[in-house]
């Protein structure tokens, strides 16, 4: 099948055409991948969270001075035979604390978390997580808990995990 086009105007309509037709493959491919990935199904998630907003305990008595802004850390890990959570919080938390001592701070006050496991419906033994840590900079001269707040309600899947991939957001 030959397409006899003389005018460039034509050859435009039909790369158009072209161009159009392979994004709205493109995104009906993605809207069924998300779909079949159970990105939104929340009966195969599980949650736990830290509850509201507190500080660690050994920084009742001092009185640290805030020093930044409140600062909100994302990260999303696919982790594979199992998830503990309570390591992944810690790894965030601790990013969470590099980025307080890059704006002046040593301590984090008013720390919350959530945490979110997904069990993709394609591949059984890999789980995406989403954990969300925010926390106020501040310094003290006492020193930082070095633990993420109410760590024992993190809920996580019994097995070996395996981090295969992990990516980070900052907001302030």
């Amino acid at each position: 099948m030959y397409l006899k086009l003389s005018l460039p105007h034509d050859m435009f309509d039909y790369y158009l055409q072209v161009f159009s037709s392979f994004c709205n493959n493109q995104f009906a491919l993605c809207r069924k991948l998300r779909d079949v990935g159970g990105v939104e199904d929340d009966d195969s998630s599980i949650k736990s969270s830290s509850g509201p907003a507190r500080t660690h305990a050994v920084l009742a008595d001092s009185k640290p001075v805030k020093v930044g802004p409140r600062v909100i850390h994302t990260e999303h890990f696919i982790c594979k035979g199992g998830v503990d959570s309570g390591r992944l919080l810690d790894l965030s938390r601790k990013k969470l604390y590099m980025t307080a001592k890059a704006m002046g701070g040593n301590v984090l006050l008013d720390e919350q978390w959530d945490c979110r496991i997904r069990h993709p419906k394609l591949q059984k033994h890999e789980f995406k997580v989403t954990i969300h840590y925010s926390a106020t900079v501040a310094r003290s001269f006492s020193p930082d808990g070095q633990r993420p707040v109410g760590i024992e309600a993190a809920k996580g899947i019994k097995g070996l995990m395996t981090v295969l991939d992990r990516h980070a957001e900052l907001w302030c």
